[in-house]
């Protein structure tokens, strides 16, 4: 069976009832250079000229037309069938792939949210670090801190600011041993201890930590094991210093320079149960 490239396919689509790359691109979350990219593809795969471009406007040719409508009538078959078997009499249950410190320290609110509005649903969670392939491991969303993922629809959850926190209130960020934060090998962009108090001016100029954690849920529990003070975020924490678990020290917060995401395939966007998740997780 000779079929097109399946993102080419749907790029084409969504370009061609759009009657945009620009409008295309917004829909699935890719600039309009990448759908003109995918769209270039399909047309050298299938040997044809689907649309003209003059300046910044598309039209479909004849045979684009003729493309166009047997491919929405295909992918709006596929969709329908896909819905009926993920959202039918099976009750599949949502899967969503997590970071360890969403997953244990930020979802589980959001969850009471989501089961409020689709009790029906359930959800099967997994945590997991990054470069996850959606796809093949039956993964329906994917909860992550930035990243670039060019090849599925990612929409913004919140932004965070990285602040210190202890189990001492009064602790002096100066002088407590430092629990630094190790963000692994797919994350260059997030600050630690040592730019933390540059950037702020704050006299240590090569803090050394006392211990080092390989995720946020285990800086944590260091944390309140007594090890240490950390620079942690603040909304992916915010549950443990409402409750008391952690204190928020004195000193200033820092940005984190990108923004955690819900990572989501293309053609499942108008999945009402996505939808529903998207919602309940605060996506903008």
């Amino acid at each position: 069976m000779k079929l097109p490239p399946l993102n080419a396919l749907r790029a084409f689509e969504c370009a061609a009832r759009t009657g945009s790359f620009s409008a295309a691109g917004a829909e699935q979350g890719v600039s309009s250079a990448a759908v003109s990219m995918q769209v270039k593809n399909l047309e050298d795969w299938l040997g044809l000229k689907l649309f003209t471009r003059r300046a910044n406007q598309v039209r479909l040719t004849d045979a684009g037309r003729d493309y166009y409508r047997k491919a929405a009538m295909s992918l709006a078959e596929i969709a329908s069938f896909t819905q009926a078997l993920t959202e039918g009499r099976g009750h599949r249950p949502l899967v969503i792939s997590a970071t360890p410190a969403l997953a244990q320290l930020w979802l589980p609110d959001r969850l009471k949210i989501f089961r409020a509005a689709r009790p029906d649903v359930a959800v099967r969670l997994r945590i997991e670090d990054d470069s996850i392939d959606l796809e093949a491991e039956g993964i329906d969303a994917r909860l992550s801190y930035g990243g670039e993922h060019p090849d599925y629809r990612t929409e913004e959850m919140f932004t965070d600011a990285l602040i210190p926190v202890g189990m001492d209130p009064a602790a002096d960020i100066r002088t407590a041993p430092l629990v630094e934060m190790s963000w692994g090998a797919t994350i260059s962009s997030v600050p630690g201890w040592r730019q933390y108090f540059v950037q702020h001016g704050i006299g240590q100029e090569a803090p050394v930590a006392s211990a080092v954690a390989p995720t946020v849920p285990a800086a944590v529990a260091l944390v309140q094991a007594g090890l240490g003070i950390a620079l942690l975020p603040a909304q992916v924490t915010g549950r443990e210093i409402r409750a008391g678990r952690l204190h928020r020290l004195d000193g200033p917060a820092l940005d984190m320079p990108r923004p955690y995401v819900l990572i989501t395939a293309h053609y499942k966007s108008r999945s009402r149960r996505l939808r529903a998740l998207a919602e309940a997780l605060g996506v903008r």
